[in-house]
């Protein structure tokens, strides 16, 4: 379990360097949404390990924020700025 969790979180920073570097800003949005849902995989590990189900509810609680950030986040940028 531990080498699927070392694992995730080498995916993840490889992830947040795609947001640093990237070319677009559109390479930069899909960088943020890759961060968010290996960050969602791993508080879903860490529930498993420590066998706590509470923490399942702010896994789905933080995918939703992140879906939704991201969501607006791209209308912000289609539109140029403009509401």
């Amino acid at each position: 379990m531990t080498l699927i969790i070392a694992i995730l979180v080498i995916l993840t920073v490889i992830s947040a360097i795609r947001i640093l570097i990237g070319p677009s800003l559109w390479d930069r949005l899909l960088g943020l949404n890759l961060v968010t849902s290996k960050l969602m995989m791993l508080i879903i590990l860490v529930a498993l390990v420590r066998k706590q189900t509470f923490i399942l509810d702010l896994a789905l609680v933080y995918a939703l924020l992140s879906f939704m950030g991201i969501i607006f986040i791209a209308l912000f940028i289609q539109r140029k700025g403009r509401f």
